[in-house]
């Protein structure tokens, strides 16, 4: 929880001094350095501030996480229920359209879409939670499954629960673990990806 408030304080900061244009992280002549009072955490080999760099560009980093944490997750929550729900050719088509998302690489079609839209940083974040989603989908399908054919759910059924009062009471609490592992989980391939890209020249580094 600390790490928490420590990580919301620095990006708030960040955005903050980014915002009124600083900190402006200028060359030195002061390369490779130790951290010391005037460098917090020394300077790279372009004798720029090391945490300064790091402050200026954690607000975006943290964005990314968060957001491409959370859209691929309700993607495929949502998804996942409907083709739980739903007509059986529905619920065949869904999964099938998700095994032939899955069979190409994630990086390789972002690439060629950074490449050709050159894409800000809300692009960035809609085209990596496009392209997460189908592994969310698999996940909370077989979860939401194991939960909806327990004893307790058709108990509830007898009883005349309907599809929301299950999902909402049962399948969530249930599910909440692992969906704060699965956020965690692409909030971490998210900044991955969006570093590559940037590394690579096809996004902005900042």
């Amino acid at each position: 929880m600390i790490s928490i408030w420590v990580l919301a304080g620095l990006t708030l900061l960040g955005f903050t001094l980014s915002v009124m244009g600083w900190p402006n992280i200028e060359m030195t002549a002061d390369m490779l350095t130790l951290p010391s009072l005037d460098h917090w955490l020394g300077t790279d080999i372009l004798g720029q501030d090391v945490f300064l760099r790091l402050l200026a560009g954690l607000p975006n980093t943290l964005l990314i996480a968060m957001f491409c944490g959370l859209l691929p997750i309700i993607m495929g929550f949502i998804l996942a229920s409907i083709s739980i729900i739903s007509r059986y050719y529905v619920s065949r088509f869904l999964q099938k359209f998700v095994e032939v998302f899955l069979l190409i690489p994630s990086l390789l079609p972002l690439m060629l879409l950074a490449a050709v839209l050159e894409p800000g940083l809300v692009a960035v974040i809609l085209l990596i939670s496009v392209l997460s989603w189908p592994d969310d989908f698999k996940v909370l399908r077989s979860a939401i499954l194991r939960v909806i054919q327990s004893d307790a759910i058709l108990t509830a059924r007898h009883f005349g629960a309907n599809n929301l009062y299950i999902m909402s009471n049962y399948v969530w609490p249930t599910i909440k673990p692992l969906l704060i592992m699965l956020f965690l989980q692409n909030a971490r391939h998210a900044v991955m990806m969006s570093a590559g890209l940037a590394f690579l020249g096809l996004t902005d580094p900042r």
